[in-house]
């Protein structure tokens, strides 16, 4: 539910779910550029050493013929790192200028399609979201033509032809992720200047999120198309590489599209609109085995705020929890000790802006969040209480669309 948005480029820019950007967003911290954190995820490596390899053995001896082993792969390792340095540098320019539109980075982490941008909410106008969208394919154009116009420079000045080779392979590189990324199908930055102009075109930011997203799932499985022709036809692990690509679009983009339906849904609502009011507790002190009995069979419940004898919250038990206790140890197991503790669960005040909460909400506690009034348990907000208020609020949309 979290209303975050993660450009990724390299193989194309995109903006996924929370879920997309914790699977791809790992990795380990180098540093802070412009005061944001900069992660590199594992595959990474993989992806350097494949590239160079290539390069070492393939590309630059077939461009620049008679130099020796050692320096071909002297050169694919410069020229991967100058890579890897040009996709960072298309993030970051994603990132300074959302920021410096008021829109908070989380992040910058460098994976195997390219990098992903973790920003904070969303762009508040159309212009804001056209600026941020074109801010990274510029930057791959700038740095393209640079190393063009930099290898016509040391051809005409005679220096090494491999020099000339790596810059030509950079820039030409460069320029052609700069012209996928602009293909207007969201996850890519083409689909966010779709999305701006359509925004500003219908003044409609979830119709015209909707259409992007739209546009890139046909994109992505065009990719898958193309793919499977180039295997059958024996490009091996050209046409793989296709299908791969295209898959992750398509599940990006429609990833993309339910949160921008569920945002829209959920914009408007406080806690207390969706809350189940005065949740069944259940003692600290109870056995796991009275918990199942008494009640889990009872209320048919899968989560229970936890409560000493003074009533008061020390944490939640859900059936989650209970399934790592062994069956056999349940009747002498304490519910106490296999809840969540209060401090890792997510508590809210009835009239917080329910999707600030959720954008708290991880996966502690199971994702339910406990709601307090002065101290006071008044409410639990659980997905299933999640899923209604989306059930209603999408018949609702249907029923004034169809209305004459």
């Amino acid at each position: 539910m979290e209303h975050d948005q993660a450009e990724t480029a390299g193989a194309g820019s995109s903006t996924t779910s929370r879920g997309a950007t914790a699977a791809f967003g790992g990795g380990f911290r180098i540093g802070r550029i412009a005061d944001i954190e900069v992660r590199v995820a594992w595959s990474v490596g993989v992806v350097a050493g494949l590239l160079s390899w290539l390069l070492a053995t393939q590309v630059l001896p077939d461009t620049a013929p008679g130099r020796s082993g050692g320096a071909y792969w002297v050169a694919s390792m410069c020229v991967t790192v100058a890579f890897l340095g040009a996709l960072l540098a298309h993030e970051l320019s994603h990132s300074i200028v959302a920021s410096r539109r008021g829109i908070r980075v989380r992040g910058i982490t460098l994976w195997v399609l390219g990098g992903i941008a973790t920003l904070e909410g969303e762009p508040r106008s159309p212009d804001d979201e056209l600026a941020i969208a074109l801010a990274g394919p510029a930057t791959s154009v700038a740095i393209g033509a640079t190393a063009l116009t930099t290898a016509g420079v040391a051809a005409a000045l005679g220096l090494a032809e491999l020099l000339v080779a790596t810059l030509v392979w950079l820039g030409t590189v460069n320029l052609l992720l700069a012209v996928f990324n602009l293909v207007p199908a969201a996850p890519l930055d083409g689909g966010r200047v779709l999305r701006a102009l359509l925004w500003r075109r219908r003044g409609d930011r979830t119709s015209a999120a909707v259409s992007a997203t739209r546009a890139g799932v046909a994109f992505g499985y065009v990719l898958v198309g193309i793919g499977f022709v180039e295997v059958v036809a024996g490009a091996g692990v050209g046409g793989i590489w296709f299908v791969f690509l295209g898959w992750f679009l398509v599940n990006s983009a429609r990833a993309e599209q339910i949160d921008t339906e569920v945002t829209a849904v959920l914009a408007h609502l406080r806690v207390a609109d969706v809350m189940t009011r005065d949740p069944v507790v259940v003692p600290a002190d109870a056995s796991v085995t009275q918990l199942m009995e008494s009640f889990v069979l009872r209320y048919r419940c899968s989560s229970f705020p936890v409560v000493e004898p003074q009533q008061r919250v020390i944490g939640l038990v859900t059936l989650a929890r209970v399934k790592s206790v062994p069956f056999e140890s349940r009747s002498s197991t304490l519910v106490r000790d296999c809840a969540w503790p209060l401090s890792e669960v997510t508590t809210a005040t009835p009239n917080e802006m329910l999707l600030g909460v959720l954008r708290r909400a991880g996966d502690d506690g199971d994702s339910r969040v406990l709601v307090f009034d002065d101290e006071r348990l008044v409410g639990i907000i659980s997905p299933s209480d999640i899923a209604r208020t989306l059930q209603a609020g999408r018949r609702a949309d249907r029923s004034t669309r169809v209305r004459p």
